[in-house]
């Protein structure tokens, strides 16, 4: 069984053999299909992105989620990764911290629904305003 899955964005990170190391297994596992780049951005962080899309075996796109995830402990911020997974909408959250990661993909929500929001009318607008006061459930 073998699973289509596509990947693109990009994240800061120190600059250190242990990325080397990382972004170089992240090239093995996606083979030709997928551009991995890791260029540098000052003196001591390089930009590492992604983008690309195929076929994985079974259990390979759980691999490459994990090796991209592992550059969370060398991120210089957190970082959003979007693409699909078998033609469903997907993100991947890069983060040195769990509360990093957390505003990270906050952040990414909010910029998502910023333009369906200024087509809300008022009264739909009074509806989220009330919607958002409300405790969490």
């Amino acid at each position: 069984m073998s699973a289509w899955y596509s990947i693109s964005g990009s994240i800061p990170v120190r600059r250190c053999p242990e990325v080397d190391a990382i972004a170089a297994e992240i090239r093995a596992h996606c083979d030709r299909d997928f551009a991995v780049n890791l260029e540098p951005r000052d003196a001591e962080v390089d930009e590492f992105s992604i983008e690309g899309a195929g076929e994985f075996a079974a259990g390979g796109v759980l691999v490459l989620d994990e090796l991209l995830e592992s550059l969370g402990s060398y991120a210089v911020e957190a970082a959003v990764l979007t693409g699909e997974y078998e033609n469903e909408p997907c993100e991947l959250v890069v983060a040195p911290t769990v509360e990093a990661g957390a505003t990270a993909l906050s952040h990414f929500r909010l910029n998502q629904i910023k333009p369906m929001l200024r087509k809300l009318t008022a009264q739909d607008r009074q509806s989220l305003v009330t919607l958002l006061q409300e405790p969490d459930s």
